[in-house]
């Protein structure tokens, strides 16, 4: 098993079929499944990406049921937005280091003490550099890293 502790995976992970392996590896299809035991951090937004994002590019229902497999087979790491998240997040806006629509993202993965944050975005990986940021290509990055 992994020795990564927090990992938090972008909203294009759970939407994007090509991370299958990366979700599976997590226990996203079921615990016989999982080789790397992190707890999965989560926020309301990212929730909310992968509910919107989810219902545009398949239907309400599949991303019902995307959010459910998260729910019941992920170990989850849940972090509520505070004090330090608002004054953050009012600082980066300012900045405009991040894309606006990534900011909460970053937040989450950075306020959830994640040890590796997950992303096709490259901007946002590019952005964001106080902790470890890997892609998801199967083939090189967080599959040799941790599987």
């Amino acid at each position: 098993m992994s020795k990564i502790k927090r990992l938090c995976l972008d909203t294009n992970v759970y939407i994007n079929s090509d991370e299958a392996k990366i979700l599976e590896s997590i226990g996203y299809y079921g615990k016989q499944y999982t080789q790397i035991e992190a707890e999965i951090i989560l926020s309301p937004e990212l929730i909310d990406q992968i509910r919107r994002v989810g219902k545009y590019v398949w239907n309400k229902d599949k991303a019902g049921l995307v959010l459910s497999l998260i729910w019941s087979n992920l170990n989850i790491f849940y972090l509520t937005p505070d004090a330090e998240w608002r004054n953050l997040l009012k600082e980066i806006n300012l900045t405009g280091n991040i894309p606006t629509e990534d900011i909460e993202i970053f937040l989450t993965a950075k306020l959830g003490l994640t040890d590796c944050f997950v992303s096709s975005h490259r901007e946002l990986i590019k952005a964001i550099a106080d902790f470890e940021c890997l892609t998801p290509d199967i083939s090189t990055n967080i599959s040799n890293k941790y599987l």
